[in-house]
């Protein structure tokens, strides 16, 4: 392997430390491209709850632009270095019962073969694979996806309760689910207002999180990073479905005291159109 090669790996996967960990946030980042709606006026307060129902469908559109820059981005092409992407992220509840709900996810038209299935206190209850008959190698690369497409959900859990208008709640990140790579961060959030959007009332929140890592396997073992992710979200009030969300996530660590830097943001949006809730 050529010296280039562990290098370019290393920047690589801090992209997707980066973009994993926004979406592990469960929320959005506030930037100037951050959409603005009509204010519902005279409410003071909320209580926003999670309401899933059986036959729920959520399709939502993404569009990312990742850029790196640094000691370790040399060997790495310029279509990895700044990249624009978009996919479509389905998610399906095919059924609900007094004390769960079950998920499945579609990702870009492909079908993860899986269940997960949550308690109403936000956790993940275990996964039941279509194929039971799967190698255990095949079941654990399942496995590990649904469960790191499922993590946004409990990261979410704070989010819901009562709010009053202003109020500030702390919430945590934690890193599971990512291969090779550790860590966890912190962060506060505010309930700023209630908005409409296509004629649905929403509750607008803002929140800011820092976040430390490790890579812990190879290449790049060892190697610490840190990240400031910051971010805004839109939730029905009549489902707890994420509506908007706008991303913004700036990460760097260092390599013999040479920075390596990552600028993260995206924006997603439900279909409402596409989705059944």
């Amino acid at each position: 392997m050529s010296a280039a090669a562990p290098r370019r790996a290393v920047a690589l996967r801090l992209a997707r430390v980066c973009a994993a960990a926004v979406m592990l946030a469960g929320c959005a980042a506030s930037t100037s491209t951050s959409p603005s709606f009509p204010v519902v006026p005279g409410v003071s307060d909320v209580d926003l709850r999670w309401k899933p129902r059986q036959g729920m469908r959520l399709v939502q559109r993404v569009k990312t632009d990742v850029e790196m820059s640094g000691s370790l981005t040399g060997p790495v092409p310029s279509k990895d270095r700044k990249q624009h992407i978009t996919l479509t992220r389905t998610v399906e509840v095919p059924s609900v019962g007094d004390d769960y709900y079950d998920m499945r996810f579609i990702q870009d038209g492909w079908v993860v073969p899986a269940t997960v299935r949550f308690s109403r206190a936000w956790e993940q209850q275990g996964v039941r694979f279509d194929n039971p008959a799967l190698s255990a190698q095949d079941q654990a690369l399942v496995d590990g996806m649904v469960r790191r497409l499922a993590q946004p959900f409990e990261q979410a859990a704070p989010l819901f309760g009562r709010w009053r208008v202003g109020e500030t709640k702390p919430f945590a990140i934690r890193f599971t689910g990512l291969p090779d790579t550790s860590g966890s961060g912190t962060g506060a959030m505010t309930f700023r207002r209630v908005v409409t959007i296509d004629g649905r009332r929403a509750a607008e929140f803002d929140w800011r999180g820092t976040t430390e890592f490790l890579f812990t396997g190879e290449p790049g073992r060892g190697m610490p990073g840190r990240m400031t992710i910051t971010g805004m979200e839109w939730r029905d009030l009549d489902t707890g479905v994420a509506l908007r969300g706008t991303a913004k996530a700036e990460a760097e660590f260092t390599r013999q005291g040479r920075p390596t830097r990552v600028e993260y943001e995206t924006v997603e949006a439900l279909d409402l159109a596409a989705s059944t809730l």
